[in-house]
């Protein structure tokens, strides 16, 4: 019997330690809200694909956006990317042609399809990185301030005393 009660005892405590130790994380991941959206954003169809709606170069903010019906069917826009832009140009035909970067900066996807493209709604993403849909994408709203660098932050110049007269002599103790 007294076999019998200690293995039981066994048994028991490994199910409590297994149970509490695999509580926590359970319960951290239900329990603290997250802006992190429970799906993935979709992959940017090929260029000429038929879903693609629209495409443009917005010259103000140098950036080329294309829209798109992810869905395929006849309906609204529900997805847009925006890429930044090395160098565009007129081709003979008179259309406009920009060479961009390889991936976009920015994802828009409708979320609550009425076909806006709304701030403060959650359907704008900045990726950093620029390099493409992999999970590192963060939620952006344009309308918020952020206190963290959206990207490289650049050195400020070294001043230059050329130029001057009082330029900078080094001697090497000769």
């Amino acid at each position: 019997m007294r076999r019998l009660l200690r293995s039981a005892c066994w048994v028991f405590l490994a199910w409590a330690a297994l149970v509490m130790t695999d509580y926590p994380a359970k319960a951290s991941a239900d329990a603290i809200p997250s802006k992190v959206p429970v799906f993935s954003l979709p992959q940017e169809p090929d260029e000429f694909d038929r879903r693609e709606v629209e495409a443009y170069y917005d010259w103000r903010n140098n950036l080329f956006f294309r829209v798109f019906n992810i869905s395929g069917v006849e309906g609204k826009a529900n997805f847009m990317t925006a890429r930044r832009t090395y160098k565009v140009s007129v081709n003979q035909y008179g259309y406009e042609v920009a060479v961009t970067f390889a991936n976009p900066l920015f994802y828009w996807l409708d979320r609550n399809g009425n076909g806006e493209f709304e701030p403060g709604q959650d359907e704008m993403w900045i990726d950093i990185e620029e390099d493409g849909v992999n999970g590192n994408e963060k939620l952006y709203d344009p309308m918020v301030r952020d206190d963290s660098p959206r990207g490289p932050v650049p050195a400020p110049p070294v001043p230059s005393l050329r130029g001057t007269g009082k330029e900078e002599h080094v001697s090497y103790g000769h």
